[in-house]
C-alpha cells in the first residue's frame, strides 16, 4: 500500500496542483450550489485558523447580487467568530462527491426576517469527482489507530487496531491481537479514530465483512470492513475534511 502524506493542502495549492478538480465555470458553480440548496443538504463551515465548525444549509443562491445566503448558527458566539474576517471553508457532499471552497468574508443579514449568513459566490470550487463514500488508503509505515472497546469483562483492556482505509461512510481496520474475532453483523459502540493532526472521532461501527490475511512474516491478521452508524454531524464534518485532504495530497504525489 502506498504511503499517503498527511499535509493538508492550502487553497493556493488546490488551484496549482489540482486544476483538474477545480471548477471555474460560473454556470457549473451555480449548478452545484443550486442543487445543494434544492436538496437541503447539510453544509459545514470550518472557521479558518480554528477547529470550530458551523453546520448550516444554503437558503438562497442570488446570481444577480453575486451572493450565497446560508442559515445562521443558533449559537451567537459562532456567528460572531464567522464575522472575524478570516472567512471559512465551505464543505458539502453532493451525490457523495465532496465539494469545497474558501468563502472569503462572512457577514450577517436577514433572510425571510430571520438571521442568516451572506458570502460572495465563489470564483472556483473543488469537486473531487469520485464515487460515493470512496476510501483512501492509510500508510503502513505510520499506522493510524482505531481503538475499540473490549467486549468482555475478563479482558477489559481496549483493543488497538490500525486503519487500512477510510471514507465518509466507513473504515477498514486490521486486528492482529485476535481479540475482535471475524464475526460480521456486530455493532460496536464508543470506537475512537485517532486521526493525525485532528481531534479524535468517536463513532459506532457495524462490522459488515471480514477476511483473514496472512502477512509477509507469516502472522495472521483479521481485516474488518465497518460502516459508521449514526455518526454525529460534527464528527462527520471532521472526517470528510480529513478524507478530502488525504485524497488531495495523494493526487499531489502522483
Amino acid at each position: 500500500m502506498q504511503s499517503a502524506s498527511h499535509h493538508a493542502p492550502s487553497a493556493a495549492e488546490h488551484d496549482e496542483l489540482l486544476a483538474r478538480y477545480t471548477l471555474h465555470s460560473r454556470a457549473d458553480i451555480l449548478f452545484q450550489l443550486r442543487a445543494i440548496r434544492k436538496r437541503k443538504l447539510l453544509v459545514n463551515l470550518f472557521l479558518l485558523g480554528s477547529r470550530q465548525i458551523v453546520v448550516t444549509s444554503v437558503l438562497a443562491v442570488n446570481e444577480a447580487n453575486n451572493t450565497l445566503i446560508l442559515d445562521a448558527s443558533p449559537d451567537d458566539a459562532l456567528n460572531q467568530d464567522l464575522m472575524s474576517g478570516k472567512g471559512a471553508e465551505f464543505v458539502a457532499q453532493l451525490d457523495g462527491i465532496p465539494i469545497s471552497f474558501v468563502t472569503g468574508p462572512v457577514t450577517l443579514c436577514k433572510y425571510e426576517k430571520l438571521p442568516a449568513l451572506r458570502i460572495a459566490l465563489p470564483r472556483s470550487m473543488i469537486r473531487l469527482q469520485r464515487r460515493e463514500h470512496f476510501r483512501v488508503p492509510m500508510p503502513i509505515a505510520n499506522p493510524v489507530k482505531c481503538i475499540v472497546p473490549s467486549a468482555t469483562e475478563a479482558d477489559p483492556e481496549p483493543i488497538s487496531t490500525h486503519i487500512l482505509d477510510i471514507g465518509c461512510g466507513g473504515v477498514a481496520i486490521a486486528d492482529s491481537s485476535g481479540r475482535l474475532g471475524p464475526e460480521t453483523g456486530r455493532i460496536i459502540s464508543c470506537c475512537k479514530l485517532l486521526l493525525p493532526d485532528a481531534d479524535a472521532i468517536f463513532t459506532t461501527l457495524e462490522i459488515r465483512n471480514s477476511a483473514q490475511i496472512r502477512l509477509y512474516n507469516g502472522a495472521l491478521q483479521i481485516r474488518l470492513g465497518c460502516k459508521f452508524i449514526d455518526l454525529p454531524n460534527d464528527m462527520a464534518a471532521r472526517l470528510q475534511r480529513f478524507v478530502m485532504d488525504i485524497e488531495l495530497a495523494r493526487h499531489n504525489s502522483l
